[in-house]
């Protein structure tokens, strides 16, 4: 049977000041307040002053043992005697940002080979700035990390040579889709070239990278990345902004059927392999319509759409989603919201429109251009509009 029986090394915690680590076995904190009592002649109850709170004092043994604990005793007395104050890992009290006060070195012939370090410990003062990390940037790489999830997830089934024939002009076919789309968006000449390109390349050489269902993924999510970290995203306009991230994720979230005929109606693995693509285009995708929504708005209601357009998209794909990439997928949604909503706008001017009127006579009524109101409201259908819009 193996000795389970503690060693007194065991039953030591470990502390650290200044990066450097060291032994110890129990604290003493004392606090307090700053009292004054005054007691007057002929007066049953005395008068009593308050001053405000005592510093808090920390005390810590700090313990160095064997043939070169003096080395350690002399590097940690040369880290207690630098001034101003640092952190403190405190083994009881987490992390305290103190100073050492005094402290006192105990050492006798009795206990050769180790030495004790009484320190106390003072608060250190006004604590050093830490700066927050950009909420876009956090958004950003939860966005990156989620296509990263989705990415890792995708596999394919093996196929026969007709299953594999069948599914690749099916994805021939979902991309050509894919391409019919962007080339509508209306995105700046520069960033849809690119992105043709890509589709483009990913579609020349589709039998080669199904080979490889990794490469296949890979190549999807560099066209994602394209999509939605374009260098022409800075120049679209806040109405342009909404209407690019509404209609990218609407094609994430659309639904597409591709009929299949011959061997691959009955190929059980063949439509798996479709719905697997699927899935993975449309989740990066919305990885594509969350990092254009990454703007910095004018106006509230474009701010509003935009995260309603991603919000909408990721929680389509949730109940879908396996575990890693659900995990990956809620931490983007709630960054995005975090990251957006931290903007302060002013409210758009906004009507409501009890009966239907067509989208260019409300448009004019609240001073704005006919396609900034489409987008900013997205609208469904311009001549019957109704309810809240935004000008």
């Amino acid at each position: 049977m193996a000795d389970t029986e503690q060693t007194w090394r065991d039953r030591m915690a470990t502390a650290s000041f200044r990066g450097f680590d060291f032994l110890t076995e129990n604290h003493d904190a004392k606090g307090g307040r700053r009292l004054v009592v005054h007691e007057y002649p002929g007066a049953e109850e005395p008068l009593v002053e308050d001053l405000g709170g005592k510093a808090w004092n920390w005390k810590l043994n700090a313990y160095f043992i064997g043939k070169d604990y003096d080395l350690e005793r002399n590097g940690f007395l040369a880290k207690l005697a630098e001034p101003g104050a640092d952190w403190l890992t405190h083994p009881w009290l987490g992390y305290l940002w103190v100073r050492a006060h005094d402290w006192s070195v105990h050492e006798s012939n009795d206990k050769g080979g180790s030495c004790t370090v009484s320190i106390d410990f003072v608060p250190g003062g006004e604590q050093p700035f830490t700066a927050e990390p950009d909420r876009v940037d956090v958004a950003i790489d939860r966005t990156r990390k989620m296509a990263d999830a989705v990415v890792d997830d995708f596999e394919l089934e093996p196929m026969s040579a007709d299953g594999m024939t069948a599914f690749l002009a099916a994805v021939n076919q979902k991309l050509e889709g894919l391409r019919q789309v962007i080339s509508l968006a209306t995105l700046p000449l520069t960033w849809a070239n690119q992105i043709m390109g890509l589709i483009a390349g990913v579609k020349g050489d589709l039998a080669t990278l199904m080979g490889l269902p990794s490469a296949y993924a890979n190549a999807l999510r560099s066209l994602s990345d394209a999509l939605g970290g374009g260098s022409a995203m800075a120049a679209l306009a806040d109405a342009e902004q909404t209407r690019v991230v509404s209609r990218i994720a609407s094609v994430a979230t659309a639904t597409s059927t591709v009929a299949l005929s011959g061997v691959a109606a009955t190929d059980g693995a063949v439509r798996r392999n479709l719905l697997q693509e699927e899935a993975l285009r449309s989740r990066l995708l919305v990885t594509a319509a969350a990092q254009v929504a990454m703007a910095d708005y004018q106006a509230e209601a474009d701010r509003d759409a935009a995260l309603a357009s991603v919000v909408t998209a990721i929680d389509t794909l949730l109940p879908s989603l396996p575990d890693p990439v659900f995990q990956a997928a809620v931490a983007a949604r709630a960054a995005v919201i975090e990251a957006l909503l931290a903007q302060d706008l002013k409210p758009a001017t906004s009507r409501d429109v009890t009966a239907p009127l067509p989208a260019v006579v409300l448009a004019y009524r609240l001073g704005v251009d006919e396609t900034v109101f489409l987008a900013r409201n997205a609208v469904r259908h311009p001549l019957f509009v109704i309810g809240k819009v935004y000008g």
